[in-house]
């Protein structure tokens, strides 16, 4: 939109040139040619600083409204980055009430190897709630906003080592799950999955872990294992049983 605004003003700038070469008044030549009426001149002079003044008029108005649109761009830009804070601070404050419904039934974590993530941290129980939550949302901005994966698996792995009985925990533990099954890690994925299962069944991302667990064992090729576990997260509600009911369809006509 810009360059054509702007070639139409470098158009109307031509034409403003030449409109004032068209408009100088003619002397008589020294060849002697005819002198024109005394009135022509005057009328033509008239005419062109009509249209000089029109053209004039028009190139301010084209410059004022690339002004305006530079403006507007410039605000919509601005409201596109708020809007995605936004929605990062949106997930955040769903993640972190979603975590206290199953708040109750968190244990203690351990790690899938035990070089992983170390099983407690004697800062652990004395971090502030403030602390807890700036450590998860820094690794989970690298993983949804930043889409950095190898920089979130050393947050979330940290965040574990710090906040082993957090509030965080079981989410750190699924979000690794589904970093190494991007990856295509499927052994790594399914043992970070299998831990969430194991440590934290009343979770609220059991259902969703149960399905990628299940999506785990088929694409290994244990289809026995995967159909179990995608038939548990089939009778959830929500978006992960109906993803489960979809994949059970698709892969096992069932």
């Amino acid at each position: 939109m810009y360059r054509s605004i702007l070639a139409a003003v470098s158009l109307t700038a031509a034409c403003l040139s030449y409109a004032q070469v068209e408009v100088v008044d003619r002397s008589p030549s020294s060849r002697g040619t005819t002198q024109a009426p005394p009135s022509q001149p005057t009328q033509q002079t008239t005419t062109g600083n009509q249209q000089v003044a029109e053209l004039y008029y028009q190139l301010q108005v084209l410059q004022q409204e690339v002004l305006e649109l530079r403006g507007l761009v410039e605000t919509q830009t601005h409201e596109l980055k708020r809007l995605k804070q936004q929605r990062l601070d949106d997930y955040l404050d769903l993640d972190r009430r979603l975590s206290q419904l199953g708040s109750g039934a968190i244990s203690s974590v351990a790690s899938p190897a035990a070089a992983s993530v170390p099983s407690a941290s004697e800062n652990a129980g004395t971090a502030s709630p403030a602390d807890e939550l700036k450590s998860y949302r820094a690794a989970i901005d690298l993983v949804l906003k930043q889409q950095n994966y190898d920089a979130a698996v050393v947050k979330l792995k940290e965040h574990l080592q710090n906040y082993p009985k957090g509030r965080y925990a079981g989410n750190a533990l699924y979000w690794l799950g589904e970093i190494y099954l991007l990856k295509g890690e499927l052994e790594t994925s399914r043992q970070w999955f299998s831990q969430l299962l194991s440590e934290f069944p009343d979770h609220p991302k059991v259902a969703d872990a149960q399905f990628k667990l299940g999506k785990v064992h088929h694409l290994m090729g244990d289809d026995a294992q995967a159909k179990t576990l995608l038939e548990r997260a089939a009778r959830a509600k929500g978006n992960a049983g109906r993803l489960a009911r979809d994949y059970l369809q698709e892969n096992f006509g069932s």
